[in-house]
């Protein structure tokens, strides 16, 4: 189990001279893995700018679906984006910044807004021992929480808590299904349920919907399951939150949330709501009868706000979330992508470029 001891050490390596180079996965156009590059230049902080030493970077599918080429990009960067560590050296006009603090990257640079030219995506991220940010992007990590749990605040806890508390609106009674237990679902089960909701869950593996009913899901569907008990009528929930966007989804989720004939008209009745989370390639059709006639209404989230990621840390060092993580080296990266591209994770992997390959563990 890693912690403040793992940290420690890390820390230390902060105190040594800055090398010129460093070890970064890359990604370039065309290729369906990252490049291991040892001596990636290491980068000069500006006017502004701190240069953190990477301490863990957790791995996305939104990674996945970058080196898909699903949507091509064709810009070469460091891919990793949801990042803790500590200021390696300081830019000019940086304030407030200490060199001991654990810290947690807000992704996007409030002097640059565009989230598709973000640090990690589009601009070089976290899948090396350095990253270059804007000061303004640097949020304190609680005193107590290790960097491996720390790191999940950066992107798939905001995710999961911009959709589950801002867009769906979850509160006391409401009742929601969480479609994917992935690395955002297992969390947003979670979050549901300290909400007050009754959390049901979906996903094709059994892993997956053990975890779900073991983090409080009331019960856990495969497709299968959940096809039948949406097509008799037998389900129906308030709210879904969609971590898998895929047609089949979709349907599934306009099915468990659609006001039944019986029900009476839909003007009287509270909308069942639709949101949308997952990155996919899929088009999602519907007819707009449908929407109207089943009184659905269906929202898009994406990531969350700097305020957002403060209340993930509190959630995290409260315990109210505990993310189920695997750690890995950054040398493993390409291994960790490739688990999670064939739907073997459960929970979240976070590198940590700090480690060699007998440094990885596993904790919940």
């Amino acid at each position: 189990m890693l912690g403040f001891a793992t940290l420690t050490t890390l820390l230390m390596l902060v105190s040594t001279a800055l090398a010129d180079t460093m070890l970064a996965a890359v990604y370039e156009p065309g290729n369906n893995k990252l490049v291991l590059d040892p001596a990636f230049p290491v980068p000069t902080p500006g006017e502004g700018e701190v240069l953190l030493k990477v301490v863990a970077c957790g791995v996305c599918h939104s990674d996945v679906f970058i080196l898909s080429a699903a949507s091509p990009d064709p810009r070469s960067y460091i891919l990793g984006h949801e990042i803790v560590g500590t200021p390696a050296q300081l830019g000019s006009g940086v304030q407030n910044i200490s060199t001991t603090q654990l810290y947690g990257v807000f992704i996007i640079d409030p002097t640059n807004t565009n989230v598709l030219a973000s640090t990690g995506t589009g601009l070089n991220g976290g899948y090396a021992e350095f990253v270059l940010v804007n000061q303004a992007q640097l949020i304190p990590v609680p005193d107590g929480l290790a960097p491996e749990v720390a790191a999940v605040a950066g992107d798939s806890l905001i995710t999961a808590f911009n959709a589950v508390n801002n867009v769906a609106q979850v509160s006391q009674g409401s009742t929601v299904l969480i479609y994917g237990v992935g690395g955002l679902g297992h969390q947003a089960v979670q979050l549901a349920k300290h909400l007050g909701a009754t959390v049901y869950a979906v996903d094709l593996r059994p892993e997956a919907r053990q975890l779900a009913l073991d983090l409080g899901a009331t019960q856990a569907f495969d497709l299968e399951d959940l096809t039948a008990v949406t097509g008799n009528g037998t389900f129906h929930v308030d709210i879904v939150i969609d971590f898998v966007a895929t047609a089949q989804s979709f349907a599934l989720s306009k099915a468990a949330v659609a006001l039944s004939p019986s029900e009476g008209f839909a003007g009287l009745s509270t909308p069942g709501k639709i949101v949308i989370v997952g990155v996919s390639a899929e088009s999602l059709d519907f007819a707009s009868v449908d929407l109207i006639s089943g009184n659905i209404r269906v929202f898009g989230s994406l990531y969350g706000s700097q305020d957002d990621m403060r209340r993930a840390f509190d959630l995290l060092s409260q315990g109210v979330i505990q993310p189920n993580i695997t750690v890995a080296p950054l040398t493993d990266i390409n291994a960790a992508l490739e688990a999670l591209t064939a739907h073997d994770v459960t929970g979240r992997t976070v590198v940590m470029p700090g480690l060699d390959s007998n440094g990885t563990n596993s904790r919940r």
